[in-house]
This record gives C-alpha cells, sequence and structure tokens, in this order.
C-alpha cells in the first residue's frame, strides 16, 4: 500500500532504536567507528561483528523479548554486543562493574534475565548463581573454561535479525540502590529512538567529532556512544578516566569532545595546574550526574575556554531533561542553573499534590517527554507513585526563572528540617567551596535532639582550616540556622557506582562513630 493510500492506522511508527543503530552502520562504512587499546574497527566491521553476535545469541536459544544482561568494562565487546542487541528485538539489562555482588545478583533475577555475558575479572560477582548462562569475554586461556567462550558468538553466522517494535520493552536499567533495592527502569524501543534523536539534537555531537568516553558505558556514555554511532563520529573508549591520558589524547588524536562527571572536572583542572598542556583540540566537554562547585566551573572556563555543555536527566529520562549551553555558561548568574528544557521535554514545579507552581517558587521538578520510562519494572505501584497524571516525578528540588532556566536545589529526599527550617544542601556547599582550604564539600542533615536535624559538613580539604574558621565563613554568607553545626574531613567523600556522592554511606559514617575528626 503506498504512503498516499495508508490510514493512519496503518503508518509506520518512529524509528525505533536498533532501526536508527543499523541505518547508522551502512551508511557510515567505511568510516573508523570506534578505537580501543584492543582494537579499531570501521563502522561496516561493526555491522558484520554486531550481526555475527546477534547470529550466536540465537544459535543459543536467545529469542526476541529474552532479557541479556552485560557485566563488562569499556571494551570493544561491549559495543558489539549493545549493538547485537538494540537490532535483534532482545532487552538489554546494562550493569556496572563497581555494583556489589548483591546487587548483580538481584539485577539478574528481577530482571529475569537468561543470559550474563561477563568480562572474566568480573566473574566472581556471579559465581555460583543459578538459572542464568554466562558468556565470558576472556583475558587468558583459563577464563573461557567458566562459560561460554565470547569468540564462540563472534564466529557464528551473521543474521538479520528483526528490531523490537516501538512498544517492545528494550532496555531495564538499573538505579544504583542508594535507598533499598535498585529499581527496574523498563524504556520501551521507541522511547529509545526518540531519546536517541534528542541526545544527537543536544549534545553537539558533529559526524567529524573524535570523542572520548571513560565513564562507564552501562550507564551515560553508552547513550553518548550511540549517539556518537548516529550521528558517523569516532569514538576513542577508555578502560577509566585518567586525567593525563585525556590530556594525551587531545594533543595526540585530536580528541573533540568527551563527557565528564564534576569530579573528573575537578582532576583535569587540577593536572593542568601542575603540568599546563595544549588543549585547542577540545570543543565540547558535556558533564552532569552530579552538582558542580561554581568556583571550579568559573576556573574551568578560564582554563579552557567556553567548552562547556551541562546536562540534567536521570535513569528515568535519560540524560536530556535540560541543556545549560555554551553561551548560557558565559553568564555568571546562570552557573547555578543546569539549563532550560530540551526540544522534547516539559518542566514543571509541582507542590506535594502535584499541583504547579508559580515561577520561581520551590518545589518538586516534575517534567514530561515521550522518553521517559515506561515502568517500574515488576512495580506497578512504585510506577503509579512516580508520575502525576503524566509527569514524571523527578525527586529533585527546584525552582525555575522567567527564561525558563531551571535551578536545582537539593534532592528531596535530602533536603535538612532543622527547627522547622527547611535548609538546601546545595546552597550550603556552594559556600563552603567558597573557601579556599576546601577541594570538595557535601552537606547531610544528622540526627539531632534540640532540632531533628542539625546541618553537617562533610569536606575533602585542601589546606589547613579550622572547624570554627570554616563555621565564621559560613556564618557570614548564611541565615543562622543554615550554619552547619559541625564539619567532619574526610580524605574523599564516598560515591555511588554512577559518581555521584554518596549521602547514604556520609549519614551511616557519622551514625557510626559520632565524634568523626570534628577538629
Amino acid at each position: 500500500m503506498s504512503a498516499a493510500t495508508a490510514t493512519s492506522g496503518e503508518r509506520s511508527s518512529s524509528p525505533t532504536l536498533g532501526v536508527l543503530l543499523g541505518g547508522a552502520l551502512r551508511r557510515n562504512s567505511a568510516r573508523v567507528a570506534v578505537k580501543t587499546p584492543a582494537a579499531n574497527l570501521t563502522y561496516a566491521e561493526l555491522d558484520e561483528h554486531s550481526r555475527r553476535i546477534a547470529g550466536g545469541l540465537a544459535e543459543l536459544g536467545v529469542g526476541a523479548g529474552d532479557r541479556v544482561a552485560l557485566l563488562l568494562k569499556n571494551c570493544i565487546e561491549y559495543v558489539l554486543v549493545d549493538l547485537a542487541i538494540a537490532r535483534s528485538g532482545y532487552v538489554k539489562v546494562p550493569l556496572n562493574e563497581l555494583l556489589s555482588r548483591s546487587d548483580v545478583e538481584y539485577a539478574l533475577a528481577h530482571s529475569g534475565a537468561s543470559l550474563v555475558i561477563v568480562h572474566s575479572s568480573l566473574h566472581h560477582l556471579i559465581v555460583g548463581l543459578e538459572n542464568v548462562r554466562v558468556v565470558v569475554v576472556a583475558d587468558d586461556s583459563e577464563s573461557a573454561a567458566r562459560g561460554i567462550p565470547f569468540e564462540q558468538l563472534r564466529a557464528a553466522d551473521a543474521v538479520e535479525a528483526k528490531p523490537a517494535g516501538a512498544n517492545d520493552p528494550a532496555v531495564i536499567m538499573y538505579t544504583g540502590g542508594t535507598t533499598g533495592r535498585p529499581k527496574g527502569i523498563l524504556h520501551s524501543a521507541g522511547a529509545l529512538g526518540t531519546n536517541l534523536l534528542a541526545h544527537v539534537l543536544s549534545s553537539e555531537i558533529r559526524d567529524c567529532e573524535k570523542m572520548l568516553l571513560s565513564t562507564p558505558l552501562p550507564h551515560s556514555a553508552g547513550f553518548f556512544l550511540q549517539a556518537g554511532l548516529l550521528q558517523g563520529a569516532t569514538i576513542h573508549i577508555a578502560a577509566r578516566f585518567d586525567p593525563r591520558a585525556l590530556l594525551d589524547a587531545v594533543e595526540k588524536d585530536g580528541i573533540s569532545w568527551t563527557f565528564m562527571v564534576p569530579t573528573m572536572i575537578y582532576r583535569l583542572l587540577d593536572q593542568l595546574s601542575s603540568q599546563p598542556r595544549d588543549t585547542s583540540a577540545l570543543e565540547t566537554i558535556l558533564y552532569g550526574a552530579a552538582p558542580i562547585a561554581k568556583t571550579r566551573i568559573e576556573e574551568a572556563l578560564d582554563r579552557l575556554g567556553p567548552v562547556f555543555l551541562q546536562i540534567f536527566g536521570q535513569s528515568e529520562c535519560p540524560n536530556f531533561a535540560t541543556t545549560l549551553s555554551k553561551e548560557d555558561h558565559l553568564d555568571p548568574e546562570l552557573l547555578a542553573s543546569c539549563g532550560q528544557p530540551c526540544p522534547a521535554v516539559e518542566i514543571r514545579i509541582g507542590d506535594d499534590e502535584g499541583r504547579e507552581l508559580d515561577t520561581g517558587e520551590v518545589g518538586e521538578v516534575m517534567l514530561r517527554s515521550p522518553y521517559t520510562l515506561r515502568e517500574y519494572y515488576g512495580a506497578p505501584e512504585l510506577t503509579k507513585q512516580a508520575f502525576h497524571i503524566d509527569w514524571l516525578r523527578t525527586g529533585d528540588v527546584g525552582f525555575c526563572a522567567p527564561t525558563g532556566h531551571l535551578f536545582l536545589v537539593d534532592r528531596k529526599k535530602d533536603m535538612i528540617i532543622t527547627g522547622g527550617m527547611n535548609v538546601y544542601s546545595s546552597e550550603v556547599e556552594q559556600v563552603l567551596h567558597e573557601h579556599p582550604a576546601i577541594e570538595t564539600v557535601a552537606i547531610v542533615g544528622i540526627p539531632d535532639a534540640d532540632w531533628g536535624e542539625a546541618v553537617h559538613a562533610f569536606v575533602v580539604p585542601k589546606g589547613d582550616a579550622e572547624q570554627s574558621e570554616l563555621l565564621d565563613f559560613c556564618r557570614d554568607k548564611l541565615a543562622k540556622y543554615k550554619v552547619p553545626k559541625g564539619v567532619t574531613r574526610l580524605e574523599e567523600l564516598p560515591t555511588t557506582p554512577y559518581g555521584k556522592i554518596d549521602k547514604k554511606v556520609l549519614r551511616a559514617l557519622w551514625l557510626r562513630d559520632d565524634k568523626g575528626d570534628k577538629q
């Protein structure tokens, strides 16, 4: 039937993730697609190898809709399996290598994964697990004996499998599990296709880009990998972040685009302070996942120029809910903002009942987009609680300026109520970041018999500063009830597997030893 005679109910749906990626591999066949220390592959080779792996999975009995878990490091095998899954109608269950054995075991069981592809160095996380077959990416000859060798998949006949339909499940992502068990966030293939287009539209990835990804591919970096492939870019994949290695790659390979979390930017600045380098090739540093200290982003702009692009999102709405543009970074008043809504996203601020608040009022950030999660897998009540009608409750607290710029002030669960007054941790953190003796800081609420909760600062110092000096510094800039009641020094702040400061661990540290190091 021709397009002219098709009825509305017979029109094809928007392109799905698998359709988009398959087209990109064919369209850019002659270009170099991915570079790792182990291999360089063209788009044509990615096409061939991913179709072979799809055939190998089919030979093992994996069928459309089956869950395939990935427990891999940043490596070429991750790229190949990721493409094979997207193009074959399987459901990906990406697992971060930093997860605990308990969380890995839970995710495999909860998702119903029938097969896990695991790097040999991570095999200890699945030893003894039942009801799941194992394919091993081996570093040595002995590793393959622990399961089906990955090379068996690569040796299979290439197949042209059928990608998932727009409404079919495509991925189940597991949160970091900072409160209770991780939640399984299910996205459909159609939503991920739209999300992939949003990445290309808002991330400033060009077809000539030389991208470097050094954060875990099972999380945000995996989305940027797919966006780069859709555009025809060349993607360099590093096993881990190393500021010196990154600067070497910028000078040697002309890296023009990379993704970082704020802590990585701090380490990059520290490296540049000790050893100036030529960074002229680097045109875009996209960052997000955690708040950034205003003093450090000002330092970064001074040293590297207007190359920064900030994103705000979450696994329930991957990466692109808002963006703070490179131009916005030149306005000092906007450096505390996470930007304006992306083209396919609506933002509003709601009260506890979900009613929309006026511009400038503080409340919960709510968003609506064609690529929010379909559901929390196996948890209908959680799914219901996450939405007000069709607005996703993000759990973040903030306000919108008249320009539409969003300003975050806290996570809802991290807001401190002391003596009946609300304290947003980000405000106190920004103040302490201005002190020259502080490298980084996290503010949490701790139990207090008089106040209910007391404001407490955990700091990583880079100089000498007595507690009294830090508190006096805060008193000059904050209302009395916002000033920390105490300070604990740490050598580093604990983080989740996804690079965010783990305030649950900090509270546990204080409760375990409430004397701490308060100077």
